[in-house]
């Protein structure tokens, strides 16, 4: 099998992080106005260390969940290898260690990687450009690793 890898590159995440990141600097600039033209500026100041802070949180993980070269999933005769999405470590599974492979939540948004010792590793849908390479990569796993026929 020739290695196959899913580039993760989570756009509409991106996205909707760096407009957060925009509404809170621009309610953090006004609480501090807030706070020079009122008599009781302690809450402004404090509303605005909030807003602030919560900014720099989602300029954080915006900056964190940039595309990177070898960020993904890569899927090989020996295993599998997950890139961790807020850490530069990578978890290497082989196909032994795996369990099933199932499809969670309402919409199947997420993939469970159910593992033989009992733990689980889950790649979520939103880590993926399209739900086209979300769905191939699902497929490709499901194929692999498939559920039970008859699961309860």
């Amino acid at each position: 099998m020739e290695p196959r890898f899913y580039a993760f590159d989570p756009r509409f995440s991106r996205r909707a992080l760096f407009l957060g990141a925009c509404v809170l600097a621009i309610l953090s600039a006004w609480a501090l106005a807030d706070a020079r033209s009122q008599g009781n500026p302690p809450l402004a100041v404090a509303r605005a260390g909030v807003t602030g802070g919560l900014m720099l949180v989602f300029a954080f993980v915006w900056h964190r969940l940039r595309p990177r070269p070898g960020w993904g999933v890569t899927l090989s005769s020996r295993g599998v290898e997950v890139a961790r999405p807020f850490s530069n470590g990578r978890i290497q599974l082989s196909w032994g260690q795996i369990d099933v492979v199932r499809r969670i939540g309402r919409h199947g948004e997420v993939l469970g990687l159910f593992l033989d010792e009992g733990g689980r590793v889950l790649v979520t849908r939103h880590l993926f450009a399209s739900r086209s390479t979300y769905g191939e990569l699902a497929s490709a796993l499901e194929e692999r690793k498939p559920a039970p026929r008859f699961d309860a």
